[in-house]
């Protein structure tokens, strides 16, 4: 799952303006369902209460950096 999130992150930095925002967008809905997966790993006892938030925080942040991007883009007429 993961990998299709990294696939649009390169993709968006080869295009510019509505393209590139089409595929921000594309990756916070990839990233969305990470933090699903992650979430049902938690419940199922696959991840332990440490691993969860340790990974809980990584993706907060790149869903702050991904957010940060999409407003750049988002800005440039």
């Amino acid at each position: 799952m993961i990998h299709y999130f990294q696939e649009t992150i390169l993709e968006a930095q080869q295009y510019q303006d509505k393209i590139r925002l089409r595929h921000l967008r594309q990756a916070d809905v990839h990233l969305d369902k990470v933090r699903l997966y992650l979430r049902l790993a938690h419940t199922w006892k696959l991840l332990s209460q440490g691993q969860y938030e340790h990974v809980s925080r990584m993706v907060a942040e790149i869903g702050r950096l991904l957010g940060g991007w999409v407003k750049q883009t988002e800005g440039n007429p």
